[in-house]
């Protein structure tokens, strides 16, 4: 039983080596589909799924818990997270919600609007004809015959503000404990106006005005800020507006104080992947604050990702701290194969923003609260799925190796096939040195010709440990002595000639570079 046995070791044993290799493979891919966005930092927490691809702010609760809106099925949802983060109920609303329809929620009070009425939860109109609408965290701010006003959700009555040409004047309200502060700014030749007004009791006080040049044929797309007592921090998302090709985008920065009235300086924020060794791109959906008195930032961008097979990139959300040399220092927030979106502060520790999928869009939070997330969070059939499909595009692409290492086992092959033609009798009595020859000439052209198959994308793309300094030449080898052994062991118990044991051992050693070398070269 041992000797039939032993007769299928030329084979059991790759098969064996085999799989092992699609193990390690399969271990690495899975590690890289769920690692978290920084080791600090819990990965992806999935709260529910709305059909729109947007996130109303997250409320928190008088004791302490979130309060998620969403649409589903064209209703009002909403979904109650405890602060051990997790769900602790969900409700629906008999209200319809489209891509227009703005929230306001605050404990039990709703108010909404459909881009034309405002309503509060009963279906009630409130407003009529209104231009634009505002849900702030205590406030309601809306456009209606260029004035602006403020609703109060207590009572739903309103205050009239200020006029405002909306049609022509952006503007962008935030809320904190001071009040509500408005910035308000208008495109001008090469630059764009601003002002920043703060509402306090009904009563509107301008506390800022200045112009901000912009560079000729790059327009202003949007403006973020935050007012911090006399600080004042804003971020330029702008493009570069061309007539042909891809357009450019770039972000410009600028800290000031509103009691300085002088033209402030603006300077180009440059973003880098933590994750990578580029910048940062197509930066967007920017919440602009101050944490411990610096200006912070939480986005959305084009970064490196491996969450995903054969594409490194994919939208994810950062926070980006900007230190007062103006450099930053960037931290990923996300690490989906998604595009995430819609970025918010949940609590100083935790983030939701919205994954846009065709299936549903996902709703998630991630935190540094480790202990508590880490628990809830668990593996998913997509990340099984997305480990899987890695590793079987990665092994399927490992063949292009045996292509590209034709140039190391076409001299076996020709030493062979001259001598079937001119010296047949010699092959029939098989000495040892055609089997010696055939693997010494493979090994020559393997060494002298190794970085055609150990080229840059291996080494930019294989673990640490196939990668090391003097690594090629350490694998071949290696995997030249277990050829060998396997060879050698073929020949005790299967009988074969010298000619058959060059094909295997050349069969051997190129399938283990193959297996574990070659998913790596696309």
């Amino acid at each position: 039983m041992n000797r039939r046995l032993a007769k299928h070791f030329y084979w059991i044993i790759p098969v064996t080596i085999m799989v092992f290799g699609l193990a390690l493979l399969f271990y690495q891919n899975f590690m890289k589909v769920t690692e978290p966005p920084e080791p600090d930092w819990s990965r992806a927490l999935l709260i529910g799924e709305t059909h729109l691809n947007k996130l109303p702010p997250v409320k928190v609760t008088d004791d302490g818990e979130f309060l998620f809106t969403r649409f589903e099925d064209g209703k009002l949802a909403t979904t109650r997270l405890g602060k051990d983060f997790i769900v602790k109920g969900t409700k629906t609303y008999d209200i319809p919600v489209d891509k227009w329809t703005q929230i306001y929620q605050q404990d039990d009070t709703i108010i909404y609007f459909d881009f034309k009425n405002i309503y509060d939860k009963d279906k009630n109109t409130i407003i009529t004809d209104v231009q634009k609408f505002y849900p702030l965290k205590t406030a309601i701010l809306y456009v209606k015959d260029d004035v602006l006003y403020q609703l109060s959700p207590d009572n739903l009555k309103s205050i009239r503000v200020m006029d405002i040409d909306i049609n022509n004047v952006n503007l962008t309200p935030q809320e904190n404990e001071e009040g509500i502060v408005l910035l308000e700014y208008t495109p001008v030749l090469n630059g764009v106006d601003l002002t920043l007004h703060q509402l306090t009791n009904g009563k509107m006080k301008t506390v800022y005005q200045s112009t901000i040049s912009v560079d000729p044929g790059k327009v202003v797309n949007n403006i973020s800020f935050a007012l911090n007592d006399q600080k004042l921090a804003l971020l330029l998302l702008e493009e570069l507006v061309l007539t042909q090709g891809k357009p450019e985008f770039f972000n410009y920065f600028m800290q000031t104080t509103i009691s300085n009235q002088d033209e402030p300086l603006v300077n180009e924020l440059v973003l880098p992947d933590p994750a990578g060794n580029n910048n940062l791109k197509e930066v967007s959906n920017v919440v602009l604050t101050f944490n411990n008195d610096k200006p912070t930032l939480l986005f959305q961008a084009d970064g490196l990702t491996e969450t995903q097979y054969n594409d490194p990139k994919a939208f994810n959300i950062y926070k980006a701290v900007v230190n007062e040399d103006g450099t930053t220092t960037t931290e990923r927030r996300s690490n989906t194969p998604y595009i995430s979106t819609n970025p918010q502060w949940v609590d100083e520790k935790t983030i939701a923003w919205l994954d846009l999928d065709p299936d549903g869009n996902r709703i998630n939070i991630s935190s540094a609260n480790l202990e508590a997330v880490n628990q809830i969070i668990k593996v998913s059939s997509d990340d099984w799925l997305r480990a899987f499909g890695n590793t079987m595009g990665m092994a399927t692409s490992s063949f292009f190796a045996v292509a590209i290492s034709f140039v190391w086992y076409i001299w076996p092959i020709l030493f062979v096939v001259l001598l079937y033609m001119f010296r047949t009798r010699l092959l029939n009595r098989d000495p040892k040195w055609i089997y010696y020859t055939g693997i010494g000439l493979y090994a020559i052209a393997a060494l002298v010709g190794k970085n055609q198959v150990f080229i840059d994308n291996i080494y930019h793309n294989a673990p640490a440990y196939l990668t090391f300094n003097g690594s090629a030449y350490l694998y071949l080898i290696l995997f030249g002595i277990i050829s060998f052994g396997l060879t050698h062991l073929t020949k005790k118990i299967n009988d074969w000639d010298g000619v058959v044991r060059i094909m295997y051992f050349v069969g051997i050693h190129i399938f283990l570079i193959t297996l574990f070398f070659g998913p790596y070269i696309i």
